[in-house]
């Protein structure tokens, strides 16, 4: 079960999505991608990345995730993984996400992730009741 995330039109306050350890591990990742989306898996449910959107990103950012069945099979949101990449290494950041977030059936909102200025990437990945995967990764910059 999900824990509820912050009241809708409450102030909402910042949070690191980073540790300081991974802060100072950080380098931009150097794409040069003002905000993309790949798809890597597509056999499950539908990815929709609302949020990061923009041409000039500023932190904190805001992520808003939208997930759809694909031919009628539940979407199983127990499953859903968020990773950041960090250099070669994707780190998993779900349980960061989540303690901020407010999910509504199939939808994920957070707002208020502090990021430094650079590339970013983000990689989502979800499951249906057929165990079908669909994973997507979102590149962005922050210009702080």
């Amino acid at each position: 079960m999900v824990a509820p995330g912050p009241r809708a039109g409450a102030q909402t306050p910042s949070f690191a999505l980073l540790t300081p350890e991974e802060q100072m591990q950080y380098e931009s990742i150097g794409s040069g991608a003002v905000r993309s989306i790949a798809i890597q898996s597509n056999a499950g449910p539908q990815i929709q990345i609302a949020a990061p959107q923009g041409f000039t990103l500023r932190s904190p950012v805001d992520f808003d995730i939208r997930v759809s069945p694909r031919d009628g099979v539940a979407v199983d949101m127990s499953t859903l993984r968020i990773d950041y990449r960090l250099g070669p290494a994707w780190v998993n950041v779900t349980n960061r996400i989540m303690r901020h977030a407010a999910i509504a059936g199939a939808r994920l909102r957070a707002r208020g992730a502090e990021l430094p200025q650079g590339d970013h990437a983000l990689r989502v990945s979800i499951r249906d009741a057929q165990q079908r995967v669909t994973q997507a990764t979102v590149r962005f910059t922050v210009a702080n």
